[in-house]
């Protein structure tokens, strides 16, 4: 799920709530009108489904939240900055879907394929209906 930043404190919590779970954040600072954002939005919602239980997906608009985009010095749209640990480890800008892909492998691995969903979910669903022997 990709999760829209409000303002700074909600940033804030998001990112005290990530560390506390050693998840991955991926920032993705956009803007209404740029032509690149809308075209990688869609890559960027198919990779926090498959990497939900690695990372969480945050979306920054940078006209309703200028003083976030100040903070991390936002120039370009889409700059996407990557954060572990309350530590950010890696920033690009544009929006060269292969390089968010690329770097989501990189920072938390391989995903579950989203077509294999689907089974792991029943596979899991059976497990738990299996009864109990004594």
């Amino acid at each position: 799920m990709v999760y829209t930043i409000q303002n700074k404190e909600d940033l804030d919590k998001k990112l005290e709530e990530a560390v506390g779970s050693g998840q991955l954040v991926v920032i993705d600072f956009f803007a209404n009108w740029c032509g690149p954002c809308k075209i990688i939005s869609p890559k960027l919602e198919e990779l926090a489904t498959q990497y939900a239980e690695k990372a969480i997906v945050l979306k920054v608009n940078v006209d309703d939240c200028e003083e976030i985009a100040l903070e991390y010095n936002v120039t370009s749209m889409p700059t996407f900055v990557f954060i572990k640990d309350n530590h950010v480890i890696d920033v690009f800008v544009g929006g060269n879907s292969e390089k968010l892909v690329k770097n989501m492998e990189k920072y938390v691995g391989e995903p579950i394929p989203v077509e294999i969903m689907p089974e792991i979910v029943e596979v899991e669903q059976a497990v738990e209906e299996e009864p109990v022997l004594d």
